[in-house]
């Protein structure tokens, strides 16, 4: 087997933790957005408030799981990263049922075409508030931050 070119490597030094978000991403999204529709077809289409709210719930606690293990990497308590994630996820989840009520009620969407669109709305988000708050590993007493976190530059 070959060896990895020393240029993809650098990249992916630099940016391996966002590139495993963004493959965590699309699987936490296609599991959210298969479940939902699941769930739509057992509940009904009226009930898509409801639906997107259980699917939610469930959804961040297997989000959160494949973001610690795989994404981030993090050795934190996985359900106090848990609690963390719904911190972060409740305030896109309200703007999202807001973004999806609107999409159905007056533009005349279909629940699930809604639901895509409001995905959009929390990706950054959703990345910025696990780096900085979820997985964020707390400094121990006596031990001075990296340089490049305060200023901004870290990873």
């Amino acid at each position: 087997m070959s060896e990895v070119p020393s240029g993809f490597r650098g990249a992916y030094d630099r940016h391996g933790e966002k590139l495993r978000f963004l493959l965590v991403g699309i699987w936490n999204t296609a599991f959210s957005v298969l479940l939902y529709n699941a769930l739509l077809l057992v509940v009904g289409h009226e009930r898509y408030l409801v639906v997107f709210w259980l699917t939610w719930v469930i959804a961040v606690v297997q989000s959160t799981a494949t973001m610690k293990y795989f994404a981030f990497r993090s050795k934190g308590d996985f359900w106090r990263q848990t609690g963390r994630a719904y911190f972060i996820y409740l305030p896109a989840q309200g703007l999202s049922t807001l973004l999806l009520w609107l999409a159905v009620t007056i533009a005349h969407l279909s629940p699930q075409l809604a639901q895509l669109i409001t995905i959009f709305v929390t990706t950054i988000f959703s990345y910025v508030g696990h780096k900085y708050f979820t997985f964020r590993v707390p400094l121990e007493i006596g031990e001075v931050a990296d340089e490049a976190l305060i200023e901004g530059g870290g990873k």
